[in-house]
């Protein structure tokens, strides 16, 4: 039996145990999350996050102080550890429902007013208020069916949480930072598009094949994507031949990976592809289980400025550590990535 099978038998096996042990509270917000289910929301205090793109929301929104439980990759978020150390460190973990590790136990004894899930979990989303009577939203960055970027993740949960205008001043923010680069990179003619070949951070032959990555807006072409188009995303294992065949302008390295630019640079095994020879290779933040609203607009601006330099002249670090402290309060916190993690000027 597949993990997912045997976690929601095990949802309904115990879940008669905790009936009532949440105590359903009246509802005064009605929503409809990003996988099309209608939830009605109380008045909201006590919040479980079990996806670390709601966490990082919920945290940019201010509501912090309401979080009382986090999915084990939320506490484990690179970014999130720098920016909020003692707040991520002492909030306690409930296991994954996307690593199938989910405490159940564990969720119905902290009493949440409200539980966030990704889009994909719909089916322990509807368990878990069937069984313990939580309204559960299911959010996601870059939502179905379409699976674009998009920042309707901040307005959902800024809704659900009371904080509609903190959510709107976030969304107008990183919009604005997004368009300065989107109307420019729009207008390029795919003849004019460098191929991007992605990696994620535990290989570099496991490659991005996400159309849809910060490659597509930054005004770039996902090399593996065009090549292999029928391959499920986001991820793919491929081999040294198909990098070889494929050619790409410009490789980039993910930051929480341990390669660095210099590695592929004097590895012989790549010394004919394009990108290493004209030494177009970059370390540069992505997203590290799920998106981030804000630092993907960052990534989209860093790639931009590696793929059309001529196009791009602002300063990535400074526009970078501007948007952190906009969206999270802090100060320097790119900078400190980037010296934590190698990540490249561009």
């Amino acid at each position: 039996m597949k993990k997912t099978a045997v976690f929601i038998l095990s949802l309904f096996l115990i879940g008669t145990l905790f009936t009532g042990c949440v105590e359903q509270k009246e509802a005064t917000v009605k929503i409809i999350d990003q996988a099309g289910r209608e939830v009605e929301v109380g008045k909201v205090e006590r919040i479980v996050s079990l996806w670390p793109e709601a966490t990082r929301v919920l945290f940019a929104l201010g509501v912090q102080n309401k979080l009382i439980g986090l999915d084990t990759d939320s506490k484990r978020d690179p970014i999130l550890l720098r920016a909020f150390p003692e707040e991520i460190n002492t909030t306690p973990d409930v296991g994954s429902s996307v690593r199938g590790t989910l405490s159940l136990e564990k969720l119905a004894e902290l009493k949440p007013d409200v539980v966030f899930v990704r889009t994909e979990d719909i089916e322990l989303a509807n368990k878990l208020q069937e069984s313990f009577g939580i309204p559960v939203v299911c959010v996601r960055v870059t939502p179905p069916p379409e699976h674009e970027f998009s920042l309707e993740i901040i307005s959902l949960i800024g809704k659900v949480v009371g904080k509609e205008e903190r959510a709107q001043e976030l969304k107008s923010y990183l919009e604005k930072k997004m368009n300065a680069v989107t109307s420019v990179t729009s207008q390029i003619t795919d003849s004019e598009k460098p191929k991007v070949y992605e990696t994620r951070a535990d290989s570099v032959l496991i490659a991005h094949a996400w159309a849809g990555s910060p490659t597509k807006y930054a005004g770039g072409i996902n090399v593996v994507h065009e090549n292999m188009p029928d391959v499920k995303p986001p991820w793919v294992t491929v081999s040294m031949e198909h990098v070889l065949q494929w050619n790409p302008d410009i490789i980039i390295l993910h930051a929480f990976g341990k390669s660095n630019p210099e590695d592929l640079l004097n590895d012989s095994n790549w010394q004919a592809v394009k990108a290493v020879k004209e030494k177009k290779v970059y370390k540069l933040l992505i997203g590290w289980v799920g998106w981030y609203p804000e630092a993907f607009v960052i990534d989209v601006m860093a790639y931009a400025k590696a793929l059309h330099p001529d196009k791009f002249s602002y300063d990535v670090e400074k526009e970078a550590n501007d948007i952190f402290r906009f969206v999270y309060g802090v100060n320097g916190l790119y900078t400190e990535l980037k010296e934590d993690f190698n990540l490249s000027e561009v």
